[in-house]
C-alpha cells in the first residue's frame, strides 16, 4: 500500500446533501456545495496541485458536529477527507467528489493554560495560530517550521520543528487528544486514557479518526536569533559553507554537536527575490540564544562574506516564516534524507541539477532544495515514544519544486524523484544501508526497520510498511479495533488486521 491510498468509498449524491442538511439543521455546522461562495475557500489548498472538488463540504464548530458527520459517512460508505491546515501537497486532505470536513474555517482556536503550561488547540488550527497565542505569554512548543502548516497533520505524523533539538518531536510533547472515531464515538487519548490509541496517534494518527483537540506542552521562549545568509554558489564558497555546517552539526563520538540543541537551520539552493533570478546558496540560521552568542557560534559562516544577511533577533513566530513559500501555487514537498557530514562535491552535484531544472523551465524559478540541519539528540532520546518509527541520526532533506501550470505537474514531480534518487546514491556511497526500490524507498533503514524518511513530506513511492517498520503489525491490530472499515486511509494507509 503506497503513500496515497485509492479509496473504495463512494461519492456524494444529492440525497446525501439533503440528509446532511437535515442532520445538522439544529447545529451551528454549515453545509457547503459547489454553488456556495464559501465552498471555494474550503477546498483551497496550500498547493493548488493538491486541490480536489469535494462533493460537499461540512464546516463544523465542535466535536459533536464532527461526530455526526463522520458517523454518516461511515454508515453510508462515503469517501471522507479532513482539512486541518490544508498544507498537504500530496492531496490527502482533499476528496474528489466525497465529503470534506473543513476544521480550518471555524475550529482553530488556541487556549493557553498558564498554570499547567499547556496549549489546548482545536484541530483546524495552523502553527501560526499557536505561535501567536504563545508569544503573548512568552511560551512556545515544538511546531511546524512553516507557520501556515496545520497542527493536526504535522503532529499526527511525528512533527519536526525548530525546537526539536531541545524538545524532540511534536508527538514527544503531546499530552492528550480528543478524537472522533469512524463510529462517531468521541474519545480522549493520553498516556492514562486509551494509551494504545494514544500510541497510534503519535506517528500514524491520520489512520484513526478526526482529532478535534490537541493538548501540547508549552515552554518558556523569548526572542530568537534567526535569518539567512546568502552567497553566490561558487565551488570555493560551497566548500566553506559546507565545512562550517559540518563543524557545527556533525555529532561527535558521544552524540554531541557544537550547537548543543540550540542551533538549527540548513543550507539550500533557491532563487531568492534579492538575487533577481540568480541561483544562490543560502545558509539558514535559527539560534536559541543571544545575538552575540550566535555571531560567535556561526562566525565561520559570517567570515565567508554573504552578499545578503537577514539575521537578527526576532520574536519566536517570525522564525516559522523564514522559509515559507507563497500560498496557492503548485508544489510538492518531496522528502529525502542524508547524514552528516555533508560532502561538498555532492552539494555541487545538486546545484548542477537544480540549475539545469530551473533554467530549463521558467515556471519553476522559486523551487527549493534544502538540507535541514539540527541536533537530533533529543529526537533519538525519545525513541520509544509513539508509533513514529523514523527516528535516527539522519537528517531530513526536502526537494520542493514549485510551479504554476498544470501541464508541468508530471515533469516537476519526476524531477523531485530524480533528486531523491541522487540523495540515495550519496547515502550508498557513504556505505549506509538504504531501502531498495518501492519496497524500501530512498532513505536509510533504521533499527525499527522503517525507511528513514519523514512521512509528513511527500513520499510518492514508499509503502506504509516502509514508514512504520516493525510498528506496522501493531498498527494493523489497532486499526481493526478503531477503524475496521478503513474510513481513514488517505496517507500511508494501515490495512486493518483481518
Amino acid at each position: 500500500m503506497g503513500s496515497l491510498t485509492q479509496s473504495s468509498k463512494r461519492s456524494i449524491t444529492g440525497e446525501d446533501i439533503s440528509s446532511l442538511k437535515s442532520l445538522l439543521s439544529s447545529t451551528n455546522a454549515t453545509v457547503l456545495t459547489p454553488q456556495d461562495e464559501a465552498y471555494g475557500t474550503s477546498i483551497k489548498r496550500w498547493s493548488s496541485a493538491a486541490q480536489k472538488p469535494a462533493g460537499v463540504v461540512v464546516v463544523p464548530t465542535n466535536a459533536d458536529e464532527v461526530a455526526s458527520v463522520v458517523k454518516y459517512a461511515t454508515d453510508h460508505g462515503i469517501d471522507l477527507a479532513v482539512k486541518g491546515g490544508g498544507h498537504s501537497t500530496a492531496g490527502v486532505s482533499s476528496t474528489d467528489g466525497g465529503l470534506l470536513i473543513d476544521l480550518n474555517s471555524k475550529m482553530r482556536h488556541v487556549d493557553v493554560d498558564l498554570d499547567k503550561k499547556l496549549f489546548i488547540i482545536q484541530g483546524g488550527a495552523a502553527w501560526g495560530d499557536v505561535d501567536q497565542a504563545g508569544v503573548k505569554h512568552g511560551l512556545a512548543t515544538v511546531g511546524g517550521t512553516v507557520a501556515d502548516t496545520g497542527v493536526g497533520g504535522l503532529t499526527l505524523g511525528g512533527g519536526y520543528g525548530w525546537l526539536s533539538g531541545q524538545k524532540g518531536l511534536a508527538i514527544d510533547n503531546l499530552v492528550e487528544c480528543t478524537i472522533v472515531l469512524a463510529t462517531g464515538e468521541i474519545k480522549k487519548a493520553s498516556e492514562q486514557e486509551n494509551p494504545d490509541l494514544f500510541w497510534a496517534l503519535q506517528g500514524a494518527g491520520q489512520n484513526f479518526g478526526v482529532v478535534t483537540e490537541f493538548v501540547l506542552k508549552a515552554y518558556d521562549q523569548g526572542d530568537v536569533f534567526a535569518g539567512m545568509l546568502i552567497y553566490p554558489p561558487t565551488p570555493e564558497i560551497i566548500e566553506k559553507v559546507v565545512a562550517a555546517t559540518n563543524d557545527l552539526y556533525t555529532p561527535d563520538a558521544n552524540g554531541k554537536t557544537k550547537v548543543a540543541g540550540r542551533g538549527a537551520g540548513g543550507i539550500a539552493f533557491a532563487r531568492p527575490p534579492p538575487a533577481e533570478g540568480k541561483v544562490m546558496l543560502m545558509a539558514v540560521i535559527i539560534y536559541f540564544g543571544t545575538e552575540a552568542e550566535a555571531k560567535e557560534k556561526y562566525k565561520a559562516l559570517y567570515d565567508i562574506g554573504p552578499v545578503v544577511d537577514t539575521t537578527a533577533m526576532v520574536s519566536y513566530p517570525v522564525i516559522n516564516t523564514i522559509l515559507a513559500p507563497p500560498i496557492g501555487l503548485r508544489a510538492s514537498m518531496k522528502g529525502t534524507s542524508f547524514t552528516m557530514p555533508i560532502r561538498a562535491g555532492f552539494v555541487e552535484d545538486v546545484l548542477r541539477e537544480y540549475t539545469k531544472f530551473t533554467d530549463g523551465n521558467d515556471d519553476t524559478g522559486i523551487s527549493l532544495v534544502l538540507w535541514e540541519v539540527y541536533d537530533p539528540n533529543q529526537v533519538v532520546a525519545h525513541d520509544e515514544v509513539g508509533s513514529f518509527a523514523n527516528r535516527g541520526w539522519h537528517l531530513n532533506g526536502m526537494i520542493c519544486p514549485i510551479w504554476t501550470k498544470q501541464e508541468h505537474d508530471q515533469a516537476c514531480r519526476q524531477w523531485a524523484r530524480d533528486m531523491t534518487a541522487l540523495f540515495k546514491t550519496e547515502l550508498e556511497a557513504q556505505a549506509k544501508t538504504t531501502g531498495t526500490g518501492v519496497d524500501g524507498g530512498v532513505g536509510l533503514r533504521g533499527k525499527k526497520g522503517a525507511t528513514m524518511l519523514y512521512g509528513n513530506y511527500d513520499q510518492y513511492d514508499e509503502k506504509s510498511r516502509d514508514i512504520f517498520g516493525e510498528n506496522y503489525p501493531r498498527l494493523q491490530q489497532l486499526k481493526a479495533r478503531y477503524d475496521p472499515t478503513n474510513m481513514f486511509n488517505k496517507l500511508f494507509g494501515v490495512t486493518p488486521l483481518a
